[in-house]
């Protein structure tokens, strides 16, 4: 798999938070981690973040109508980046990688990062997961999702 260009969950909010960005966080993650654990809270610039499935739980089959369902929310000839985000930065690269491709074949000149620490933090810390990278571990805002 290609390494996109990779990017710390501070350095991306810092990049979305710009008043002049025309950039996107897409969040791939499951709607069940999105209940269960939060999301990034981005009330002050609500546009700039996109829920869409990359794998779907439990099975983690590919979401195959993941462009088409992204190219609906969002005029991709309007968009300079696109910023991915999953739990631990692996699904994000992929997601991050089929865009990149995507957008090359159709000759748009979008910018597509992996959010590399993710959503949950990708190093084990000592008892577990999140404690030392990741867009919660680091202060970033986020939320809990209500159940409908």
């Amino acid at each position: 798999m290609q390494l996109n260009d990779q990017k710390s969950s501070k350095e991306s909010y810092r990049d979305l938070m710009s008043k002049t960005s025309k950039s996107f966080l897409i969040d791939v993650r499951s709607n069940k981690e999105l209940f269960d654990v939060g999301v990034a809270d981005f009330s002050e610039k609500p546009e700039a973040l996109v829920f869409c499935e990359w794998r779907y739980y439990p099975s983690m089959e590919l979401n195959l109508n993941f462009f088409d369902e992204l190219n609906r929310k969002l005029n991709l000839a309007e968009v300079e980046a696109l910023y991915f985000l999953c739990a631990a930065g692996i699904r994000s690269q992929e997601a991050a990688t089929f865009m990149s491709n995507r957008v090359k074949e159709l000759n748009l000149s979008i910018k597509c990062i992996n959010v590399s620490d993710g959503f949950n933090g990708n190093k084990k810390a000592y008892l577990g997961f999140g404690k030392a990278s990741g867009w919660k571990a680091v202060g970033l805002p986020c939320c809990q999702v209500k159940k409908p």
